[in-house]
């Protein structure tokens, strides 16, 4: 049996390349969330605060 070098070569750098912008994607996706969460938290901090102020 002959493997297409060329062939395989391409599709596992085709397969790699797709696994790294997954990869990169879900990362992405990670830290804009959590940076919306920690800005929500901030927010409701200073909420907090500004109401006790008021009070």
């Amino acid at each position: 049996m002959k493997i297409n070098k060329k062939g395989f070569a391409i599709s596992t750098m085709l397969y790699g390349l797709i696994f790294i912008t997954i990869a990169i994607f879900y990362m992405i996706i990670n830290i804009v969330s959590d940076r919306n969460q920690t800005n929500t938290q901030f927010v409701n901090e200073v909420r907090e605060e500004l109401s006790v102020l008021v009070e």
